[in-house]
């Protein structure tokens, strides 16, 4: 079976498992875990942040980013499809106990939208804004830095922070042939994935001032995520983010093949950007396709009614994205 329906999917290479296994370790939690403190610094250092903190999850760097950037009540302003709106949970309001102000624009907030909606600021009826989201790559889109930094000046200027949710910073940076540290630039904080796209089996971090990660340590341990001989899983991560980065552009060029031959297909559209592969099937057979699919050796993830992600990863060789492409010939065939 090829396992398509996410970069999450994969499992540690050898080499991997090697550095993992002879890790240098120390109490993580009294700040003594040597391994766990150079991905934290070589994190930082290639966002270009003061500060970056190893956490289990990017559902948590995510809501340690809200929480350090906002006071219970504020507003955050993000798409409606972002990652912290309708995969952590409702969080948001259980955590930081913020009011999420939601738009539709795609791959940012125009201005126009953004003035309108700071013009109420002040206003006695209304939550007060606080912090501006966005997210790179947004659903394997790639957001261009001149509109993240058109953004992000806005924010600043009118004493508001900006979060990036960079899950999958590394293919954005490899599409735009851009650095880390380009895409971070003129956010507070980021949260990075160590699995999504390097293939690392846990973590997560979250990047930003020194402040701000000294008061996010602080809420990490709170939420009982204060791990001590960490650096045994960090070591996995560390491992991946000096070695698998280069690697995503693979990615990105299966993806955009498979996209290529699978628009052949009948009823089938494809478009790919990144690593991601989305397809869109005739209305109502988007399960059907699925099902189909799978019987094909393919396994795949529905992300809408007719919508289908295909996502590559550093397990996916040529010859599997080939036998990919004629499992989705024979399901639209089915259809």
């Amino acid at each position: 079976m090829i396992d398509l329906r996410s970069d999450t999917v994969t499992r540690p290479t050898p080499q991997m498992r090697r550095a993992m296994a002879e890790a240098e370790v120390g109490d993580d939690v009294f700040g003594e875990d040597p391994t766990v403190r150079a991905l934290e610094e070589e994190t930082a250092a290639l966002l270009g942040k003061e500060a970056a903190l190893y956490v289990p999850s990017g559902h948590m760097a995510n809501q340690l980013g809200l929480y350090v950037s906002v006071r219970s009540g504020d507003e955050v302003w993000a798409h409606e499809h972002h990652h912290l709106v309708g995969d952590e949970q409702g969080a948001t309001a259980v955590l930081a106990r913020a009011l999420p102000r939601l738009h539709s624009e795609t791959p940012a907030p125009s201005d126009a939208l953004l003035e309108s909606w700071i013009s109420g600021r002040g206003d006695i009826h209304r939550a007060e804004p606080a912090l501006v989201w966005l997210e790179n790559t947004f659903t394997g889109r790639v957001v261009p830095l001149a509109d993240q930094r058109r953004v992000t000046g806005f924010a600043h200027r009118h004493g508001l922070r900006a979060h990036l949710d960079g899950a999958r910073l590394w293919n954005a940076a490899a599409a735009l042939e851009a650095s880390p540290a380009q895409v971070a630039e003129g956010f507070d904080t980021v949260s990075v994935c160590f699995s999504k796209g390097l293939g690392a089996p846990v973590g997560s971090a979250l990047a930003g001032d020194a402040d701000s990660i000294t008061r996010a340590r602080r809420a990490r341990k709170m939420l009982g995520a204060g791990m001590r001989q960490a650096g045994v899983i960090a070591a996995g991560a560390l491992y991946a983010l000096r070695h698998h980065r280069e690697r995503v552009s693979e990615d990105h060029r299966r993806a955009a093949a498979l996209a290529d031959r699978i628009g052949e297909a009948p009823g089938i559209t494809a478009r790919a950007q990144t690593s991601m592969v989305l397809l869109e099937t005739p209305q109502g057979t988007g399960e059907r396709f699925l099902a189909a699919l799978a019987g094909h050796g393919v396994r795949a993830l529905s992300i809408g009614p007719d919508t289908v992600r295909l996502v590559m990863h550093l397990e996916i060789t040529d010859r599997d994205a080939d036998e990919a492409a004629r499992a989705v010939a024979k399901a639209a065939a089915e259809l």
